[in-house]
Formats: C-alpha cells, structure tokens, sequence
C-alpha cells in the first residue's frame, strides 16, 4: 500500500496515523489520552494526576523509574518543645550545664547569660579569692609564733597566699 501523504486515515476510520506534527490549538480538548498515557519518567512527561502547585510549595519531585512512583525529599522540620528539628550544635561537653530555650514563632534557640567566673588566683595571675577567716588581733605589742601561724594558715586556706 503507497501512500503520498504523511497523514492518514485507515481500517475504516479506526486508525489515523500521524506522520508530520500533531497541533492542537488552544481551548480544544483530547479525551481518552490519561487512561492510556505512559507513566512519567526521568526523560518524559507521563499520565500524573497532582493537585495544582500553591505558593509555598517549594520542593522538588523526583520519580522512581522502576515503580513511576513519585519522591519528594524529607522536609526540613523546625524544633518545637515537643519535637526535635534540624539544629546544629557541637555535642554538649563535660562541663555544659546551661540548658537552652526554643522561640515557638521564629524556631531560634536562646540561651540563659550567666557570669563567667574567674579562675583561682595564682602567684603569676590575678583571680577569684575567697574571704579568709577571721584571725584575732595578736595579745601583745610582737605577735607570738602561734598567732602568725593563724594568719598564714588563713590566707592560704582562702586562696589569698600559695601553699608553698
């Protein structure tokens, strides 16, 4: 069978064969075609039925080639008091007590301010001392032995003079 032009109509009508550019022209419709469509894939478009995209709706869909299922990435989730979400924080050391708070409007996380305290003093740098105890004035006009050894031992307990 010859035939001289690109389009046609065969077996009584039941098959039109298409050999040059299909146009359809706006407002018109095809029916029957997502009944028989091809699932999408990588490559082409495909028989999907999805509500319409809204403002807001941001990620993007990928499909499985093997079932044409379609994937959309976990979405990020904010932490709450209740649930945990994407925060990033260096693991909490030996010595971090601070417990921090969550803002439930912008999803920040705040942490109390507290004093930093100085170090202990040392011979070479200045630092936190503790007050030394009382020590009672000396008796006499020259101090006894007894009397300088509770002044020292203060000091030192305090902080105030090394040990050594």
């Amino acid at each position: 069978m010859s035939y001289n032009v690109k389009n046609y109509i065969e077996q009584g009508g039941e098959k039109t064969v298409i050999g040059g550019i299909l146009e359809i022209k706006e407002g018109a419709t095809v029916t029957g075609i997502t009944a028989t469509a091809a699932p999408a894939s990588a490559a082409a478009l495909g028989g999907i039925k999805a509500a319409a995209r809204a403002a807001g709706d941001t990620v993007e869909v990928k499909i499985d080639a093997t079932t044409s299922k379609l994937y959309v990435p976990t979405y990020p989730v904010t932490a709450t008091a209740e649930t945990a979400g994407l925060i990033k924080a260096d693991a909490k050391g030996e010595g971090d007590t601070v417990e921090a708070k969550i803002d439930a409007t912008s999803g920040k996380l705040y942490v109390p301010t507290y004093p930093v305290l100085p170090v202990g003093a040392t011979v070479g740098a200045a630092g936190i001392v503790k007050q030394a105890t009382n020590v009672a004035e000396a008796a006499g006009a020259a101090p006894t032995a007894a009397e300088f050894k509770a002044l020292l031992d203060a000091l030192i307990d305090a902080g105030i003079m090394a040990a050594e």
